[in-house]
């Protein structure tokens, strides 16, 4: 399974951010609106809910932050959140708040990982040292589907329902902006910052319906039975 495509990874581990930049005078905003398009066949058509989509500005990294943290918690058999951005150098939590087992794992190249079963009141956390893309799973579980975009900045937006965002504190400079949801192509922007103004960019996206369906961590298929999923022994079932 690959929910997210080679441009949008070549961005992240591909070498095409720069260095450190020092501490601008004068910083600017962008703001502006995602909407996400269907095609189905030969209709093309705009959803409702353009959440999870995300807006990020690359070009420049900053010093990381060994003491910022973020949160994926897992409950009622589902992740916190089907989209979590972070920054280079932040630990992500994940809690277990339900009475089952879990098993959060990643094969990504860019940070794998593997934090075995525990259940409530546990959490696992792992730290994450340098910028690239991870797609998340639960071993026992396989409707459970996160993504962790980790960048070396922290100018970038998640919108919400209605697609809106906005980014502030963007140093003055020409910037490659580019714009992501699942499913979809991202598309990049080149935009020239000013320090203290407000550029605004709206961008349409096209997704593209896609298989949720995926192997385990072994490589396996997720096995079923009647009463639902089937658990490895020790997981303690659901």
């Amino acid at each position: 399974m690959r929910l997210l495509s080679p441009l949008l990874r070549a961005v992240l581990v591909g070498g095409m951010l720069a260095a450190p930049i020092g501490a601008p005078a004068a910083e600017a905003v962008l703001t502006g609106r995602v909407e996400v398009w269907e095609r189905t066949g030969t209709e093309l058509r705009k959803l409702e809910d353009a959440s999870n989509a995300v807006v990020f500005v690359a070009g420049f990294a900053e010093s990381p932050d060994p003491l910022r943290e973020s949160e994926l918690a897992q409950r009622n058999k589902s992740f916190s959140a089907r989209v979590l951005v972070v920054t280079v150098g932040e630990t992500v939590r994940f809690p277990n708040l339900d009475a089952i087992f879990h098993n959060v794992w990643s094969k990504s190249r860019a940070h794998p990982f593997d934090l075995g079963l525990y259940k409530v009141p546990e959490v696992k956390s792992v730290a994450f040292s340098q910028a690239g893309i991870l797609e998340v799973f639960c071993n026992i579980h396989p409707q459970m589907i996160a993504t962790i975009m980790v960048l070396p900045n922290n100018r970038f937006a998640v919108t919400g329902r209605a697609g809106s965002y906005r980014i502030a504190g963007i140093p003055a400079g020409e910037y490659p902006v580019y714009s992501w949801v699942e499913g979809a192509t991202p598309i990049k922007h080149t935009i020239l910052f000013a320090g203290g103004n407000t550029r605004t960019l709206d961008v349409k996206l096209q997704i593209k319906r896609i298989p949720l369906t995926h192997l385990n961590k072994e490589g396996k298929p997720y096995q079923t039975n009647q009463g639902g999923y089937s658990y490895p022994p020790g997981s303690g079932g659901d």
